[in-house]
């Protein structure tokens, strides 16, 4: 059983598409279609079911026993590499991370400024997800490290709090929160999820909401006149005087490292420890 082709096997069920783990392995489709060929031949049974191509690839029952051993093998690969690589002074190889939307927009630019200027031979891939992406993506070892507001509850996940924040509700000095428009974030967001129970312990009932999905575009309506937000407090500092903190801290909420407890890839753990010493959050 070779690992080219187990590798392909597992870009291909995590793809769920031909061409796609085809270009990304930089391997022509019928190569990809071989390498599935020879690895059912060897396993003895179809790794991925036929008739759902013209839809999607489906895997089959073995296919996934298949794929969860080989995503595991590729795993331990990369950890000799990583460990054997460390042992000469060398950090290389590209280190994963899933950050949710408040990290993603507002921590990490200066946070991968600072790691990648001192490890130039480590390649970095960073997705935008939501909480439970980020949970999920971890536990199938498709993410090295996730960031997250908050906190999950979830065995077999080591949480790391790395910096706090709050948030408070900002807007027209002129503005009563009862009449106004409130620039809220998108349903299941940690942001919400605190505005709405402070709204509620508040007994204010927003008279019209504006739903985004992205903070700094919160801010910017705030700043435009539609409305009144629940703004972190790195986003606050710099509006104008005819601005008011209608509400302090809200909430007070912890920016944390996710990893898996077992077993975590040795660049996540690097990322940890160079960023503890070198960056202020």
């Amino acid at each position: 059983m070779k690992l080219t082709e187990l590798k392909t096997f597992v870009t291909l069920v995590e793809t769920r598409h031909f061409t796609k783990a085809a270009d990304q392995l930089f391997l022509s489709q019928p190569t990809v279609s071989v390498h599935l060929k020879r690895l059912e031949e060897e396993v003895g049974h179809p790794l991925l079911i036929r008739d759902s191509f013209a839809t999607g690839i489906e895997v089959s029952d073995m296919g996934w026993i298949v794929y969860r051993h080989a995503k595991e093998m590729l795993y331990q690969l990369e950890q000799m590499q990583s460990q054997l690589d460390e042992s000469e002074g060398v950090f290389q190889g590209t280190l994963r991370i899933g950050a949710t939307h408040t990290i993603h927009e507002m921590l990490l630019d200066e946070m991968i400024r600072l790691f990648s200027s001192a490890h130039s031979e480590v390649s970095l891939n960073v997705q935008l997800m939501n909480h439970d992406q980020v949970t999920a993506a971890l536990r199938h070892r498709e993410i090295d490290i996730g960031m997250i507001e908050g906190e999950v509850a979830l065995d077999g996940i080591k949480q790391i709090i790395f910096a706090e924040d709050q948030l408070h509700i900002i807007g027209a000095a002129d503005l009563p929160l009862e009449e106004a428009t409130w620039i809220v974030r998108e349903a299941g967001s940690a942001s919400r999820y605190a505005l709405d129970r402070w709204l509620q312990a508040s007994g204010i009932i927003p008279a019209r909401t504006i739903t985004v999905d992205a903070n700094y575009l919160a801010r910017q309506l705030v700043l435009n006149g539609s409305g009144i937000a629940a703004l972190s407090e790195r986003l606050v500092g710099s509006f104008p005087a005819d601005f008011t903190l209608h509400a302090k801290g809200i909430s007070k909420r912890t920016f944390r490292y996710l990893l898996p407890e077992n077993m975590p890839t040795r660049l996540a753990e690097r990322w940890i420890d160079y960023l503890r010493t070198n960056w202020v959050g």
